[in-house]
Order: structure tokens, then sequence, then C-alpha cells
């Protein structure tokens, strides 16, 4: 469970720091993503991750960012890295 969150934080960091052009923040925060999909065995993030960078090295996480990424694969990835959570009232 710690990894997933973990995973969540640092992909949506990595988002945040695109869509703010701080592509080298970017980088290494969707490396570190790729990293911890690579080492979990989480072959759908890894997937979702690849339309997004272009994956070296999976386990060292070396990676490129994509100069163009579709919006709905970055839509789709920074989805389903959020977590919801019931509030109660």
């Amino acid at each position: 469970m710690r990894r997933r969150a973990t995973r969540r934080r640092v992909i949506q960091q990595g988002f945040d720091a695109r869509k703010s052009a701080n592509f080298d923040g970017a980088t290494a925060k969707l490396c570190r993503a790729v990293q911890l999909a690579s080492a979990s065995g989480n072959e759908g993030t890894a997937k979702l991750l690849s339309k997004v960078v272009d994956v070296v090295d999976a386990a060292t996480g070396t990676v490129r960012l994509k100069a163009k990424v579709a919006e709905a694969d970055g839509t789709t990835l920074e989805t389903r890295s959020t977590k919801t959570v019931r509030v109660r009232k």
C-alpha cells in the first residue's frame, strides 16, 4: 500500500512539473515512477507511463520525456494515479 501511495505521489509531482515546464523535475519524478512500477511488477502503470516517457531502462528508471503526449494519455495516467476516498458526514 505504501509503494502505491508513493508511486501515485511521484506521478502527480511529475505531471505538475511538466505542466509548469520544469522538464528536468518531470523527468526525475517520472523516472522514479517507472522504477517503482517496474519493481512492483505493476504492468498497467508501466504501460501508461510508456505513453508519456520513452523508457530506456525500467529497472534503473532511465527515461526520456516524450515531446508530444496525447492529452488523453496524460489525463488517463494522471487520473489513475489519484486515489478517491469517501468522506464521512
